[in-house]
């Protein structure tokens, strides 16, 4: 009798044990759990750094073929690439889902993937594929009704989507009226959880207000002001306060829409929610103009303009990236198509070979069938090499336009940060790496200062020359600063003839004396276009971050750009070709930061004070 030794026994008790273990991790109940868990958590915020267990659940329901889960994995890490603009993966990601509904005749699953189909349209504001797709689901739930393959939950929850991105695109269409009638809520029965209902009672408040008709609004924004929604997510929250505030300014109570405005406004700041940040700024504005306020309301209605024109670019790139994916995925499924009907023409062919080879087997010698299996063999083999041949060739094709199209992203992520007439970094490069510049600065001896400088009256250069001159003597002005600057300093367009500098690891002293070099260069320069020259002026206001006030109070960035906007805004009412800083005691301030804005002239240092 043979005996098997220990090393044999130990590695069949471990295969043993690994196969034991796949087996458990791979529990179809387990399995479902992690995904209502996944769910669950994105009902919060889209967070790229779920990706990973996505990638992880779908690979293990694949294994034991759980093509539903797989399914639902798909649309998950669709919709997170959504949120973060990437529309390319995210078309991939749905159809790779609906394809999988399509095999298993999944009419639930179907309805899922056309709807998430239908939300990635409307983000690239393609309306009449969207309300394609949504005619789609419609079809699907009456089928789900007539064929009874879903739960009651299941097709209620359907049809509750479905109501709700159909209001949703009558909005964005402008069809506010067709929007407040879709968006009817008498006969559905709340379920489960009650948070799609409420997104629905938030977009039909949103039609109303369209119309004007706060008065039927407001008692729907009372009934969702008590949402777990607007607790869990902050972009529903957002969105809540932005319909609240919508609704004071149609009510006339001005003050009101203020404190409700401002606050949503200021959390937006560190989001990636420009859609909401300029609307909040367009409500802020026409509130300040009803408060008589006209200084405020010019100054949010041009921070609205720019908001407005980086959500424009934004989608520009959008529906860019795309059209390249449309036409990519369009592509890749054209040459997959014709590469299995050359496949099976050629199987049928190998088929019909093989029926003559063995219909003739009989009535040919042995050395005639030994011939013709060696020329079938040699031609199979040739066939194989062939047929290999081309399958390595199509991989490096779509290698080689996946890396074009992922040199095209980085090109126009680049784009997305510079300003194109100046060659500077834009607002919107300054949102996204604030935090980044801003890391060092939270010690009081590493103070970052924040200068506004404003072109003096560039309009008349605009409206007296042109614009090709304005752009020119633009042009001109950012190489004129930029050569005052310091390597670590930062100069960034803000917009039209307005410019950020950010000077990290300076005190108040050192900004003076830069501020005062660059105020001189601007003026000694000579501007000139067409060789004709030209003289300008510039105001400069700025701030030290950190701020420490009251309370151990830490005023926010956002906060001191405001302060040197004010300092700016004194420098150009003071007569413009002047610089006003705010210099702060090295210790905290006794006061909050309302109380500092209306006493800034003590604390303020001018170009006057230092010449004289």
């Amino acid at each position: 009798m043979i005996r098997l030794g220990a090393p044999l026994s130990w590695l069949l008790s471990l295969l043993f044990s690994v196969s034991v273990m796949a087996t458990e991790l791979a529990s179809p109940e387990q399995l479902e759990k992690s995904l209502a868990g996944l769910n669950e958590t994105l009902k919060s915020d889209f967070d790229l750094s779920l990706l990973p267990e996505l990638r992880a659940l779908r690979r293990d329901a694949q294994t034991i073929d759980a093509l539903e889960i797989v399914a639902q994995t798909l649309l998950l890490e669709g919709q997170i690439r959504q949120q973060y603009g990437d529309y390319q993966q995210s078309l991939v990601l749905h159809n790779d889902a609906l394809q999988l509904a399509v095999e298993r005749q999944d009419l639930a699953l179907m309805a899922q993937s056309r709807l998430a189909i239908a939300r990635l349209e409307m983000d690239l504001e393609r309306y009449n594929y969207a309300q394609r797709s949504l005619d789609d689901v419609h079809q699907l739930i009456d089928q789900l009704h007539n064929k009874a393959q879903a739960t009651p939950y299941v097709a209620h929850q359907l049809l509750l989507a479905h109501r709700l991105w159909q209001g949703y695109l009558y909005v964005l269409l402008g069809s506010y009226h067709q929007a407040v009638a879709a968006l009817h809520t008498e006969d559905l029965v709340v379920t489960g959880t009650p948070e799609p209902l409420d997104k629905l009672l938030l977009v039909r408040a949103w039609a109303l207000l369209k119309l004007g008709r706060y008065q039927q609004a407001q008692p729907i924004l009372n009934q969702v002001a008590q949402s777990n929604i607007l607790i869990r997510n902050q972009r529903m929250r957002i969105r809540f306060n932005l319909l609240q505030s919508m609704a004071w300014l149609q009510a006339g109570a001005f003050q009101k829409t203020l404190d409700t405005a401002m606050p949503a406004l200021m959390e937006t700041f560190t989001t990636r929610f420009l859609e909401e940040q300029a609307d909040l700024q367009f409500v802020l504005s026409n509130a300040y103009v009803q408060l008589g306020d006209y200084q405020q309301a010019h100054l949010y209605l041009k921070r609205y303009a720019l908001s407005k024109d980086a959500l424009n670019f934004q989608k520009r790139n959008n529906k860019l990236l795309q059209l390249e994916s449309q036409y990519a995925l369009a592509t890749q499924k054209q040459q997959l198509s014709l590469l299995e009907k050359d496949n099976a023409i050629q199987a049928q062919e190998i088929f019909r070979h093989q029926q003559i080879l063995e219909n003739t087997r009989l009535a040919q010698q042995r050395g005639a069938l030994l011939l013709i299996l060696a020329l079938a063999l040699l031609g199979f083999l040739y066939w194989r090499w062939q047929n290999k041949r081309y399958l390595s060739l199509l991989e490096e094709q779509v290698k080689q336009r996946t890396a074009e199209l992922d040199e095209r992203n980085r090109r126009l992520q680049a784009l997305s940060y510079s300003d194109s007439l100046t060659g500077l970094h834009n607002r919107h490069y300054f949102f996204s790496a604030a935090d980044k510049l801003l890391a060092q600065s939270q010690d009081v001896s590493q103070n970052t200062i924040f200068c506004l400088i404003d072109i003096d009256h560039f309009k008349q250069i605009n409206d007296s020359y042109g614009h090709a001159t304005g752009d020119v003597v633009l042009q001109q002005f950012a190489e004129v600063v930029t050569s005052q600057l310091r390597a670590q300093d930062e100069l960034v367009r803000w917009g039209g003839e307005e410019f950020l500098l950010v000077m990290p690891q300076t005190d108040m002293t050192t900004a003076q004396q830069v501020v005062e070099r660059l105020h001189n260069a601007v003026a000694q320069y000579v501007f000139s276009h067409d060789d004709q020259p030209l003289s300008c002026t510039c105001s400069i206001g700025f701030a030290a971050y950190p701020l420490r006030l009251a309370d151990a109070q830490l005023a926010s960035w956002e906060q001191v750009l405001e302060l040197a906007d004010n300092c700016l805004y004194r420098a150009k009412n003071g007569g413009r070709n002047a610089w006003v800083g705010l210099k702060l005691p090295a210790q905290p301030l006794a006061m909050t930061f309302e109380q500092l804005q209306q006493n800034m002239e003590t604390f303020t240092v001018t170009s006057t004070q230092l010449a004289g």
